[in-house]
């Protein structure tokens, strides 16, 4: 459960700026197929606000996983990767996001929206849904806390 007493969704989708039509198509695909992507807040002004927006939508357990297709996805992982427990990945194929999830049990996918297909947005949401239960591996846990540690002297 999460904080407001109601059951987390399992991810969410967000787009800055309007969605591409193969966006577009693609999720309607994943809806009919039966998955329930929760819609995240839209991006209504600065990447970087709306990046730790959906950063903290993760830390607060309002959804268990997401992606979010953007203009600059490194801008948007390096705001997302500040809040705890976000392992925000920039991916632009469907093989890096396989691996984000596999290497790095990542629970953030930021994707730039331009010049992706129908067939690789519809397969990067299914791979989401494999988010909500990647976890990180113990090895990259214990350099990434040991690394935090260090960060703030």
């Amino acid at each position: 459960m999460s904080q407001n007493g109601r059951t987390p969704a399992q991810w969410g989708c967000s787009v800055e700026g309007k969605p591409s039509a193969m966006l577009q198509a693609a999720l309607l695909s994943v809806r009919r197929n039966g998955s329930s992507p929760q819609s995240l807040p839209a991006c209504e002004g600065q990447t970087c606000d709306w990046a730790r927006e959906m950063a903290e939508c993760l830390r607060r357990g309002t959804c268990k996983a997401a992606l979010v297709f953007c203009d600059d996805p490194g801008l948007a992982c390096c705001v997302a990767n500040k809040i705890p427990g976000v392992r925000a990945v920039a991916v632009l194929t469907v093989e890096q996001a396989r691996l984000a999830i596999a290497r790095l049990g990542a629970n953030l996918l930021a994707v730039q929206q331009a010049g992706r297909t129908y067939f690789e947005c519809r397969e990067l949401m299914r791979l989401c849904e494999q988010c909500v239960s990647a976890v990180c591996p113990d090895r990259v846990a214990c350099i990434l806390k040991e690394l935090d540690s260090h960060a703030h002297r």
